[in-house]
């Protein structure tokens, strides 16, 4: 008899206002926030996650919650809701799920504040990839899947434009250099891009985040 569940996930619980504000700050992960600020990694994992309270029983702020509220410049309000200030005795659960509803979960329709970001990432960044030149504007967006374009290998993009695979890897390289330049970073930086995704993820990611 077929099952009428197909996958089994975990869901682990964290605290997402204090994720938001630590990435913020530029930091991938608790344990690098916690290595940095000199905070054991533990106890602030439990933090964020939600299997310590932050607060005691007279209801004011543990020591290692206030110095993780002071790094993040948050107060107490803006950083637990209620019910985070009361803790959770499980922070992880596993559940079945057909796929049909892990896909709209791994799927989910973008908020109004997201598209107006990416509509302003977009005009962006089509600018300064158009600044590249008709050639360079070509390659960079099929090499990437961009302006509706389908993502091309050089070698196809090659025989699109009647070119080897190696010169499109040439010329690709170069506007790469060109994408790379600190001002064009800047400006994307400014448009919000590391919130929505990361552009040229095998090139100049690392440059831009």
């Amino acid at each position: 008899m077929e099952s009428n569940k197909d996958y089994r996930i975990k869901v682990t619980i964290r605290n997402d206002r204090l994720l938001t504000a630590m990435e913020n700050q530029g930091f991938v992960s608790v344990s690098q926030f916690a290595a940095t600020n000199q905070l054991n990694y533990q106890r602030t994992s439990e933090i964020f996650n939600g299997k310590l309270k932050p607060i005691n029983e007279k209801g004011k702020l543990k020591p290692l919650a206030e110095e993780i509220l002071a790094v993040l410049n948050l107060d107490t309000s803006d950083a637990f809701t209620d019910r985070q200030l009361k803790g959770f005795v499980r922070t992880s659960f596993e559940k079945r799920i057909k796929e049909k509803d892990l896909l709209k979960i791994a799927n989910p329709i973008k908020n109004h504040e997201l598209l107006i970001m990416e509509k302003e990432v977009n005009q962006v960044l089509e600018k300064i990839i158009k600044d590249l030149g008709p050639r360079g504007e070509k390659i960079v967006n099929m090499m990437n899947g961009l302006a509706g374009s389908v993502e091309h290998t050089q070698k196809e993009i090659g025989q699109i434009l009647g070119i080897s695979g190696g010169r499109v890897g040439q010329i690709y390289q170069k506007c790469l250099r060109k994408l790379s330049h600190p001002n064009n970073l800047e400006k994307l930086k400014n448009t919000g891009m590391r919130d929505i995704y990361g552009m040229f993820k095998k090139n100049i990611k690392k440059n831009i985040l």
